[in-house]
């Protein structure tokens, strides 16, 4: 059934514009990480020229990130599950649905990792790895589980072009709490935010979201019409 939701998942037109998105990615990883400063110069003022790659690298990541996942769960909702759904279940046919596409995510976050890492590694002079970074692609990771979930509750087949609305949210919510780093607004939606990533129940709230997600989930599609 796995194998199933691969196939159904990156057809020809999907695989394309994926690749296109990881090229588009490392470009202006490229373009903004790239110095013309000699060695020397990028050793003596390693710790700024870090500092600003990993500023400048989070912003990228909060923008592109949730578009790379509505790309990847906006097809959820198609047709052919219906018979699958008579034939093996509701519960059966979700549960294999979410460890499939959380399967997905893993290892879309394990490959911005990688290129997060080895880029600058043989691009730059002053880069250093950071274990630091693992809190950040945690924080990522599970943004990338409450859209998923998000893209699930709400967006269906018939209307799957709107869920670009659930990508553009998270990129305006983002700047919302990068500006007015309010406590409320964390609260009203637990997105990644440099200001709350500090706090060690930010993670265990991100979790409870999740796991409300999850739920609601799973109530839904026991009175959704085949």
């Amino acid at each position: 059934m796995i194998l199933y939701f691969y196939l159904h998942l990156f057809y020809s037109r999907k695989r394309t514009i994926f690749i296109l998105g990881f090229i588009i990615w490392i470009g202006l990883m490229t373009l903004m990480i790239y110095h013309n400063e000699p060695v020397f110069e990028q050793r003596l003022y390693r710790a700024q020229n870090q500092i600003y790659y990993e500023q400048i690298m989070r912003s990228l990541l909060m923008l592109l990130c949730p578009f790379f996942v509505v790309l990847i769960t906006m097809d959820h909702d198609q047709q052919h599950l219906k018979p699958m759904i008579s034939y093996f279940g509701r519960k059966k046919i979700a549960c294999n649905k979410l460890f499939f596409y959380f399967l997905v995510l893993t290892w879309l976050y394990a490959m911005f990792f990688m290129i997060y890492h080895i880029l600058p590694f043989y691009l730059t002079s002053y880069y250093t790895y950071d274990t630091s970074s693992y809190m950040l692609f945690l924080n990522l990771y599970t943004d990338g589980l409450m859209t998923t979930l998000l893209v699930f509750i709400f967006i269906k087949d018939k209307h799957k072009a709107f869920s670009i609305l659930i990508a553009l949210f998270y990129v305006f919510y983002s700047f919302l709490l990068e500006d007015h780093p309010n406590i409320i607004f964390f609260y009203l939606f637990p997105q990644f935010s440099a200001f709350f990533s500090t706090l060690t129940l930010a993670y265990y709230y991100k979790l409870c979201y999740i796991c409300l997600g999850l739920t609601i989930y799973f109530f839904q599609i026991n009175f959704e019409t085949l």
